[in-house]
């Protein structure tokens, strides 16, 4: 099949009718299953929201693996300027590689408000994701995913994408190097229990904005996947309107 049964081909356009949009950020090798019950939560409170598939996802892991940086790059762009075309006023939200994705959005465009989460700028394994995936990944193009927690639900592809894994690190290298062009107000969110994206995320994007007004929100139950499946769900959801709700 090449994914999980928590896969979601379809991107989405919700409450067209409100000027005030968001653009949603999925992360790397998952697709919308993983964004839209924060979008659903988000249109009810008011806001239009954009939730896309980035490419090379809710497709093909061979899909996947064909994209460059550039592709996401190029496509994030286009879809803020559409939702921007269409609303007095845009923010965006990312998790995951998507928070990487919305970081660089927000280094040039004038966003209202920018939601990171869970970024993963710094990988948790670096020496494996910056020495050697750049080698392996011109011999072996996927690696199967594999938990040591029977309880744990992956979403998006069942396999790694091994190339487009080596250009999410080139993408990191790029957005790093941006981030003191963060200038609009900015709230990150990160949970105790995260495995992926570890503590120095949070520590070198709010250290490195150039935002004044900068908030993080610590919760301490969810795992990488803060919007489905989430003990915090709720805490994070109240919190992430609040802040866009918010004057400054």
């Amino acid at each position: 099949m090449g994914h999980f049964e928590l896969f979601d081909e379809k991107s989405y356009d919700l409450n067209k009718n409100s000027k005030k949009g968001i653009l949603i950020l999925h992360g790397f090798s998952s697709s919308t299953y993983e964004t839209v019950p924060l979008g659903k939560y988000l249109s009810k409170k008011g806001f239009r929201v954009l939730i896309p598939n980035l490419p090379g996802h809710g497709t093909t892991i061979e899909d996947c693996n064909a994209q460059s940086f550039y592709d996401w790059l190029d496509f994030v762009d286009i879809k803020l300027a559409e939702l921007s075309s269409e609303c007095d006023e845009v923010s965006v939200i990312g998790l995951s590689m998507g928070a990487v994705l919305s970081l660089y959005l927000a280094s040039f465009f004038p966003v209202k408000k920018l939601i990171v989460c869970a970024a993963v700028l710094k990988f948790k394994n670096p020496f494996v994701v910056n020495f050697l995936i750049p080698v392996v990944n011109k011999i072996f193009v996927k690696q199967k995913k594999v938990s040591t927690n029977p309880n744990k639900r992956y979403s998006g592809y069942d396999h790694y994408p091994l190339i487009a894994l080596n250009e999410f690190r080139k993408l990191n290298k790029v957005v790093i190097k941006k981030l003191h062009k963060v200038t609009c107000s900015a709230l990150y969110v990160h949970s105790k229990k995260d495995g992926l994206s570890l503590p120095y995320n949070m520590d070198l994007v709010m250290n490195s904005i150039s935002s004044k007004n900068k908030e993080r929100l610590i919760v301490d139950h969810a795992s990488h996947h803060l919007f489905y499946e989430s003990a915090d769900k709720d805490i994070i959801f109240s919190r992430i309107n609040n802040f866009l709700k918010k004057e400054s």
